[in-house]
């Protein structure tokens, strides 16, 4: 057996136990969930989040075994849109965290406009926070939810034509698609640092920063990993051997990464994620467990939003009828723990314009 048989081979075994225990965890995580479902305005969207790690762990260990551009191509198209997915879920959950976007809209319009952060405020104008902000803030997320599966369905069409190439070619389309990736990924995580920073006083109870880091780690820097890893081939770091060549080198180093570091996510999500912060609400025993999978999967409210974002319409969530959530309280629960579904606690209403200057 050649050494980069053996290698190829441990790695894909070394993968596959990283990425078993991570499945395994996550899946646990969101199975007590399902069980403890009783507040599904924020565990459906946790769930969500969740689910990152068995499909990042899952297509990232068949890539590796698979070992073939078109197939780790349409793998990285599911992983691609699950990513997106999981971004504009936690920016819903923060929301909901803070008492839908018409409470949280007359909080954040309380407050004195924002500066950028340094440098971008010495050429930006400071923001106006308010009903405004959380539109673009929603419309910044969006688009990475329909420009990453997008780009990584065009990878694929390009590479059957032979037209993708590899690193810094500019007669290829992957160092376009990159750049294309590159801004779409800035304009979303430059929102949810937008966000963060204007709603981290309102939503201190519910400990945004460590599920900020947590879901930054997965997502973001994955993808400035992979870009590291097309610069060593580009730089010839990486360089061919007999039946790999640098390209497949840097995929699978890629995919063996994500495996590993799918476990260590695990791990982080099962204390910023955990199901024991609903656990003593009592769960409403005529739910079917299998009704409140059937929430998690059901991506129609992400239809919808997109729908209302792209229309300008003025949409947006309250959580309970008379149960406001007012952030700075000991909890962002209520008192009672009372149970509803999803299709029970949220309506829709247009929001009330308010104005600060």
């Amino acid at each position: 057996m050649r050494e980069e048989t053996y290698a190829l081979i441990l790695s894909q075994v070394v993968a596959g136990l990283f990425a078993l225990s991570a499945t395994c965890l996550s899946s646990y995580q969101i199975f007590q969930h399902l069980t403890h479902y009783v507040r599904p305005e924020y565990q459906l969207h946790i769930c969500r989040i969740l689910g990152m790690v068995p499909i990042y762990s899952i297509t990232a260990w068949l890539a590796l075994v698979l070992s073939n551009s078109d197939d780790s191509l349409l793998l990285d198209v599911i992983r691609d849109s699950y990513e997106a997915y999981v971004i504009y879920n936690f920016l819903v959950l923060l929301i909901n965290a803070g008492g839908g976007e018409r409470q949280l809209t007359y909080l954040l319009e309380l407050k004195p406009r924002m500066r950028h952060p340094w440098p971008l405020q010495k050429v930006l104008a400071p923001i106006q926070l308010g009903a405004d902000f959380l539109y673009w803030t929603r419309a910044a997320c969006l688009q990475f939810v329909f420009v990453k599966p997008a780009s990584s369905m065009i990878a694929v069409w390009l590479n059957r034509h032979g037209l993708l190439g590899e690193g810094i070619d500019f007669s290829k389309g992957s160092v376009y698609l990159a750049f294309v990736n590159n801004v779409s990924v800035s304009i979303a995580l430059y929102a949810l640092i937008l966000f963060y920073f204007a709603t981290e006083d309102l939503l201190s109870p519910f400990r945004p920063l460590p599920k900020f880091l947590a879901v930054k780690m997965v997502v973001f820097f994955s993808f400035w990993q992979g870009l590291a890893l097309a610069c060593m081939v580009w730089l010839g770091v990486l360089k061919d051997v007999e039946g790999f060549d640098a390209k497949s080198q840097a995929t699978g180093l890629q995919d063996l990464l994500i495996c590993i570091e799918m476990l260590v996510a695990s791990i982080c999500h099962h204390f910023v994620f955990s199901y024991e912060e609903f656990e003593d609400y009592a769960p409403d025993p005529k739910r079917p467990l299998l009704r409140n999978f059937g929430d998690i999967v059901d991506i129609r409210d992400v239809l919808s939003d997109a729908k209302d974002t792209l229309s300008g319409s003025a949409f947006e969530r309250e959580l309970r009828e008379g149960e406001p959530i007012i952030p700075g309280t000991e909890s962002f629960f209520s008192e009672d723990g009372s149970n509803t579904s999803p299709s029970s606690s949220i309506r829709r209403v247009a929001i009330p314009r308010f104005s600060f200057d």
